[in-house]
């Protein structure tokens, strides 16, 4: 189960204008769900949501969306 400041780092990072680069221990718990990943491009790490993410958001907060492995209806 994730705790209320993983959701709102996932929420961060969806909503995010520009690429976030603070790597914490949220980050690193959402990363061991694999909700979330580092690019790393021209030597900057940017934080983005994984496909996983994307779908778990999705679900919460009830946006049109497809189904994903891994989050089948219980």
């Amino acid at each position: 189960m994730l705790s209320h400041h993983e959701l709102a780092t996932l929420l961060l990072i969806r909503d995010a204008n520009t690429p976030l680069q603070t790597i914490d221990s949220d980050f690193l718990a959402l990363q061991h769900y694999r909700l979330v990943e580092m690019d790393d491009e021209e030597g900057e790490t940017a934080l983005r949501l994984t496909t996983r993410g994307h779908e778990l958001l999705r679900r919460l907060t009830h946006e049109e969306g497809g189904e994903i492995e891994g989050f089948g209806e219980a």
